[in-house]
């Protein structure tokens, strides 16, 4: 058995989900829980595979070397404005979840300063931030 769930139901401890083939079942996990595809789950029956369900994301690039550093910490403030999960690929991307086609047009906005400087993409994918980035304090 599978269970599909969004990348912020991953993070809920307590729901009712129907596994990929129907059966209901309701999750009470420990606070603080956050599961990840690849988890194993036991009803008491049987074991149910957790997977995480794709979402759209914005994928952002510096266009050249010369002023990377200096793009990259303005990307880093206006994404953490926005109080966005964010992600760095290994050729230096930076990724973060979107909720609809829209938002493209605000962060372009956003991005004045630095738009003519980096190639937006939208992607679907499954988001996985990177760890120690989801803290938030003032």
């Amino acid at each position: 058995m599978q269970l599909f769930l969004s990348r912020t139901e991953m993070e809920k401890s307590h729901q009712r989900k129907n596994t990929e083939d129907g059966m209901e079942i309701g999750l009470s996990l420990e606070a603080g829980t956050t599961l990840h595809t690849g988890d194993v789950l036991s009803n008491g029956t049987g074991l149910i595979l957790v997977n995480q369900l794709p979402e759209k994301v914005l994928y952002i690039k510096a266009k050249s070397d010369d002023d990377s550093s200096s793009v990259y910490v303005q990307l880093g403030h206006i994404i953490g404005n926005r109080h966005r999960p964010i992600s760095i690929s290994n050729d230096g991307s930076v990724i973060f979840p979107i909720q609809d086609d829209s938002e493209v047009e605000l962060f372009t906005k956003l991005f004045h300063e630095i738009i003519d400087h980096i190639t937006l993409t939208i992607q679907e994918q499954i988001f996985v931030a990177n760890q120690g980035m989801n803290v938030h304090e003032h």
